[in-house]
């Protein structure tokens, strides 16, 4: 009992000198431990790991933070923030230099500087580097190749990826990444690859072939992909199936037995829908069994049309038509339960709804498919002129979003508010350095800014949307826009056809009506594929306006076709 006592009166003694020598050794102790911790994932928000630069003196730790935080910046699109942290690095351990090496070709990928990134990559020993670390590296290297458009070598690289990722939920995001790669390719790019022995791509290369040869039959596509599962069981894709395609194992076909079509008939926007109406009717057919009927949303308001459209007994409702009635029905969405929704506009409030989709003739669809033609045709400095105006602001941001897609970096945008404004800014040198110039504008403006680019000595070659395309341009305006390229909806290549020929009667060749006409007809094909639309990704209907699929939110999206003046004619492209 003595020696106990003696013993415990012996370390409260030896304690207070110990405590400090412990302390001081706390730092190398712990510290190389968290340097260690550069190995495994970055869990946490930049911010987080600011704060805890903040919070620490060691010095080594502090750099630890540093790359952790410039790491997870990348991830951010916080690229400038990242590499002015790693500026600020100097006397890193070896653990610390090999990390910051990954950075250092991340963030060469991210600012698509693709031959020094490579070149980085090569120098890292993989040998060298933990699970987690490989992970990353293999990260950089499908980013490389998405820069460069392979999409086969991106695929390749994630395969890599996957392969040393142990955390769930990015599994998860890799193989949604991968499939969005494979969504994204050519079929040809995908029917051409060879996997060569790579069990991992020859899996994701017979996933994509199931999905390609099968996506417009959703009932086929079910058991195309339940095929390959059972082909393929050991798969990461088999047991982590990429999200989007979960959707498909539910699908019901579309079964409609009454549609309830709103339209203002009447009062001044009586003529817009009344043309709708038109394509509509024609595309069903009179010998359709389909019970439709149609309200005049001027003289019944659209909560009522709604609560009609119920009584009656419709499943579907195609419209409303303008602004207002469909932020009504986007405010109220509790309205239009039980039913499915085609609006024929979209605004700003535009959201996800369930069971209510979008579809119109919007400035947007033909911003993406302008800066998609500039950038097939080569055009990596392309300039855009756009009226100071709602159709002008929503043209720009869609084709810089587009275009920040596709290159990585903004577009050059301007805005004019008359033609003698567009000229002085191309005057003042905005041209001149542009491949490619995309105009929004009547046929008159359009002539005037052609002007002024050529005046200017520009050899950009002038792109245009529909806007300009008008039933009255003359032989002399098509000689003059020689060589200009523009959008429009597929309806105008098939001027020999029959229908183009009724319509272009009924409307006295208005080409405005003839487009709204063209949509009246799509949204009969849309109705009746609203279920595979929503659930079938990628799923596709091609009508008068476009190819049309469903994007963001059930946006409907239209891939355009594209006109050329050539000689005084114009000729559809490819």
């Amino acid at each position: 009992m003595t020696i106990l006592l003696q013993g415990t009166k012996f370390k409260k003694r030896l304690m207070p000198l110990l405590f400090p020598v412990l302390l001081a050794g706390c730092t190398t102790l712990f510290g190389d431990d968290f340097t260690r911790t550069l190995k495994n994932d970055a869990n946490a928000s930049s911010d987080f790991y600011m704060n805890k630069i903040e919070q620490t003196q060691n010095v080594e730790d502090q750099q630890t933070y540093k790359l952790l935080a410039a790491r997870v910046m990348i991830t951010e699109n916080k690229v400038p923030q990242a590499e002015a942290l790693l500026d600020e690095l100097n006397d890193l351990t070896p653990e610390q230099l090999v990390d910051k090496s990954i950075i250092d070709a991340h963030i060469l990928a991210a600012k698509r500087k693709n031959t020094e990134a490579t070149s980085a990559l090569r120098m890292i020993n993989l040998e060298q580097l933990s699970q987690s670390q490989k992970a990353r590296y293999y990260e950089v290297a499908a980013k490389i190749a998405e820069n460069q458009n392979d999409i086969i070598d991106a695929v390749k690289a994630r395969t890599q990826v996957d392969a040393n990722l142990t955390d769930v939920q990015r599994k998860q995001e890799n193989i949604d990444r991968t499939w969005a790669l494979l969504r994204s390719a050519n079929k040809g790019v995908v029917n051409g690859a060879s996997a060569d022995g790579n069990i991992a791509l020859g899996g994701w290369l017979a996933l994509a072939k199931a999905y390609n040869d099968n996506v417009n039959q959703p009932s086929q596509l079910s058991k195309a992909l339940d095929a390959w599962k059972a082909q393929y069981p050991n798969h990461s894709a088999a047991y982590l199936f990429p999200t989007e395609l979960k959707s498909v194992n539910n699908f019901q076909q579309t079964q409609l037995n009454k549609i309830s079509v709103l339209l203002p008939l009447s009062g001044d926007a009586s003529v817009i829908g009344s043309t709708v109406q038109s394509g509509f009717n024609d595309a069903r057919g009179i010998d359709n069994n389909m019970q439709v009927e149609f309200v005049d949303t001027i003289a019944t308001p659209v909560q009522d049309a709604i609560e009609q459209a119920k009584a009656t007994g419709s499943s579907a409702i195609v419209g409303p038509l303008l602004k207002p009635n469909v932020d009504a029905v986007i405010n109220n969405p509790n309205a239009i339960q039980g039913l499915d929704v085609l609006a024929l506009n979209s605004t700003y409030n535009i959201r996800a709804v369930n069971k209510l989709c979008y579809f119109g003739l919007s400035p947007e669809d033909e911003a993406e498919s302008a800066a998609d033609r500039m950038w097939n045709d080569n055009v990596r400095n392309p300039l855009v002129f756009v009226p100071q105006s709602d159709v002008g602001q929503r043209t720009a941001s869609a084709f810089t979003v587009r275009w920040q897609q596709l290159s990585g970096n903004d577009a050059n945008i301007k805005f004019f508010n008359s033609t003698d404004e567009a000229a002085v800014l191309i005057q003042d040198g905005s041209g001149k350095d542009a491949e490619g110039v995309y105009v929004v504008a009547t046929a008159d403006e359009l002539t005037e800014i052609k002007s002024a680019l050529t005046n200017s000595g520009s050899t950009a070659r002038v792109y245009a949307s529909s806007r300009s395309n008008s039933s009255n341009s003359t032989p002399e305006y098509r000689l003059q826009m020689n060589g200009v390229r523009f959008s429009d909806i597929p309806f105008f290549k098939e001027t020999d056809a029959a229908q183009y020929q009724k319509i272009n009667q009924a409307t006295g060749g208005d080409y405005s009506l003839m487009r709204l006409y063209a949509m009246g007809a799509d949204a009969w094909l849309l109705i009746n594929q609203f279920n595979e639309l929503r659930q079938v990704p990628g799923f596709s209907v091609s009508g008068l306006t476009g190819k049309l699929s469903a994007g963001p939110n059930c946006n409907i999206e239209r891939s355009m076709t594209w006109f050329e003046y050539q000689d005084g004619n114009v000729v559809p492209l490819n």
